[in-house]
């Protein structure tokens, strides 16, 4: 019996690209992943979102000014969608244990948290050819 290895993106292959967002879901595709992991949260207004954490994560978390979270990060479930849609979790902030561990991550400013019924429907990035 032969049996097909196949590859997942934990949380969208965190290690690569910014984890559980589309831009992070695209890029996995154009790879060639066709199976994700992720997790999934409530926000106050009802509106299921992809997050592992039930927190705002300060490592990943940048808020409307560009400023990085600090002290204690707001619960999603405490946030409507349209106050966590303004959250830019793009990048990982430098210097910490988790930018060590995910060196290769690309960042992509702008990032969001999506919303879980988004990400079911995620195309693949569109590519210009040029003649």
């Amino acid at each position: 019996m032969t049996r097909q290895v196949e590859v997942i993106g934990h949380r969208g292959a965190r290690g690569l690209f910014p984890e559980n967002t589309i831009e992070g879901f695209r890029q996995c595709l154009v790879l060639g992943l066709r199976s994700f992991e992720l997790d999934v949260g409530m926000t106050a207004d009802g509106v299921v979102v992809v997050s592992h954490d039930p927190a705002l994560n300060p490592t990943i978390t940048r808020n409307a000014a560009g400023h990085w979270l600090s002290g204690t990060a707001p619960l999603i479930h405490h946030l409507t969608f349209d106050a966590l849609r303004s959250y830019d979790v793009g990048r990982i902030r430098l210097g910490t244990p988790y930018r060590t561990l995910f060196r290769a991550q690309k960042g992509c400013d702008g990032a969001r948290i999506p919303g879980w019924q988004t990400s079911c429907a995620c195309p693949p990035m569109q590519h210009s050819s040029s003649s």
